[in-house]
């Protein structure tokens, strides 16, 4: 029993030996320890001071002239180094899908942009500024290994040759004009129109062209006529004046006609179909004169008439 009292009394003593008694918190660490777990107070301390301190100290460096003028000379000593490294000087041009005219014209825009370097070199404003020719559709700009600037463009087929007022010109399918020629032996593979009025009505063009397919060979060029209607001019100074209304039709029919009775071979100088109904040939002066020949009748007998 003596040794059971002995023992309870040791753990006790142990038990008061460890205890160590709790220092009172005072209420300013408890406020500072409740604002730490804040999100908004973690992040103005670890990140709100020192950006403001950074930012005071770099405005009150660049607010003096002098500051401002060293940062400007390192910024362009850089650039100057990175920019005229020789492995970033884009020296040489490629022109892909162009026609031998539409490259002239690319090199000619291009022309004092190279040697450039390669980080100087606005890709996105070179390609709106090829896009922006009439005969260009699309264009693709990009540069290669090896200073190589590449231009894919999509050029817009030329159609047809306009004659106007102030010369050749090439016209797109849909009548836009696309330049100016000054030789037409260049472009023979191409129709030639003429007169005013003559691109806004390609729709008519293009069936008359279907209907002239078997005289292709005479075949020189159209004429619009009035701004309404359409002569077709043929080799050997032939005219066909074709009507205002179905015009392809009409050809279509004066082609029979002239396979029939060979009017393309005789000295006809213009077929007058502007009334399908009542055509009209008009012969050359030297087969009129031939002709009154053959009839007796000269223009002398005429006048004593």
């Amino acid at each position: 029993m003596q040794q059971v009292n002995e023992n309870a009394s040791l753990q006790v003593l142990e038990a008061n030996f460890y205890a160590v008694p709790d220092k009172p918190q005072s209420v300013w660490t408890y406020k500072l320890q409740r604002f730490w777990l804040t999100p908004v107070y973690r992040s103005m301390v670890r990140v709100g001071i020192p950006t403001f301190l950074l930012a005071f100290f770099v405005l009150a460096f660049v607010s003096k002239s002098e500051n401002r003028v060293f940062l400007y000379e390192i910024i362009q000593d850089a650039q100057v180094s990175v920019t005229s490294r020789p492995d970033s000087i884009i020296q040489t041009l490629t022109i892909e899908g162009a026609s031998p005219l539409v490259q002239q014209d690319i090199r000619k825009n291009l022309f004092g942009v190279l040697p450039t370097s390669d980080l100087e070199l606005d890709l996105l404003e070179l390609r709106q500024s090829l896009e922006e020719f009439p005969t260009i559709e699309s264009a693709v700009v990009f540069v290669s290994s090896g200073g190589l600037l590449q231009v894919q463009v999509n050029e817009i087929p030329a159609a047809y040759v306009w004659r106007g007022m102030d010369g050749l010109k090439l016209v797109s399918s849909r009548g836009n004009i696309l330049r100016n020629i000054s030789n037409r032996a260049e472009f023979e593979d191409l129709p030639l129109i003429a007169g005013n009025g003559a691109i806004d009505a390609l729709q008519e063009v293009d069936e008359i062209l279907k209907a002239s397919i078997p005289i292709t060979s005479r075949l020189r060029g159209l004429v619009r006529i009035g701004q309404r209607r359409w002569n077709l001019v043929l080799v050997g100074d032939q005219t066909i004046a074709l009507p205002e209304d179905n015009p392809s039709q009409v050809l279509s029919q004066i082609i029979v006609l002239s396979a029939v009775q060979d009017l393309f071979e005789r000295d006809i100088i213009m077929l007058d179909f502007r009334n399908p109904k009542r055509p009209t040939l008009r012969l050359r002066p030297q087969a009129l004169v031939g002709l009154k020949e053959i009839k007796g009748v000269s223009f002398l007998e005429l006048k004593n008439e």
